[in-house]
């Protein structure tokens, strides 16, 4: 599904190479701005636009850091 560049939320997370759960989490720390579909209120859509920048490395902050050598 493509209008106006919107996909759904099971494509994105396809096109993100990730699970529909982590896509959720990355929705629910507004990493993601989610739009609801005009002819179905169920359905979620997302901007093409809004994924490539998730696609890149991101820093590691040093708080993450103390996690990850306490893990």
């Amino acid at each position: 599904m493509n209008m106006d560049g919107l996909v759904t939320c099971g494509e994105a997370a396809r096109r993100l190479n990730v699970s529909p759960p982590t896509l959720r989490k990355r929705i629910r720390r507004g990493e993601l701005e989610v739009f609801t579909d005009p002819l179905n209120d169920r359905k979620r859509l997302v901007r093409v636009r809004d994924l490539e920048p998730l696609r890149h490395p991101r820093p590691v902050r040093r708080e993450e850091m103390v996690e990850i050598s306490a893990a």
